[in-house]
């Protein structure tokens, strides 16, 4: 099995963390939507009142190609254990419709997939859209 380790990202973790980002966009043909900065990412997520909280899978460098190496299910695990902890009761998250090998990897885990089974639908509010709502 291959060497990995998880660990709580560090603010010096951001420029990589914008780079995956970065890749991930690429990867799911959305690279002109992404506008997070690594300087976003360190104010964000490492400043008194953090909006998000991050894990790394640290991977030896000879390791190219993830896939099949028990990772990704380690990382779903760990922040299936942090939300636990902080008393959360369910995970959500989004998958685009064509990655049907991310989908079928979700189900497998006893993911539901709400949208397909529920008719319930993530929805956002950004932008002019957001600025309109917060008016009272």
């Amino acid at each position: 099995t291959m060497e990995y380790s998880i660990r709580a990202a560090s603010v010096e973790d951001c420029k990589d963390i914008r780079r995956l980002i970065g890749e991930l966009a690429e990867y799911e043909k959305v690279a002109d939507e992404v506008t997070i900065t690594q300087r976003d990412l360190e104010r964000d997520g490492f400043s008194e009142n953090p909006f998000f909280h991050c894990i790394i899978a640290e991977v030896p460098e000879q390791h190219k190609t993830k896939e099949g190496k028990g990772i990704g299910r380690a990382l779903m695990s760990k922040v299936a254990q942090l939300g636990r902890a902080a008393g959360c009761r369910q995970l959500n998250f989004t998958v685009m419709d064509w990655n049907k090998s991310a989908r079928d990897f979700y189900l497998r885990q006893g993911c539901v997939d709400i949208t397909a089974n529920t008719g319930k639908h993530f929805m956002r509010c950004e932008g002019e859209a957001l600025e309109h709502l917060a008016q009272p």
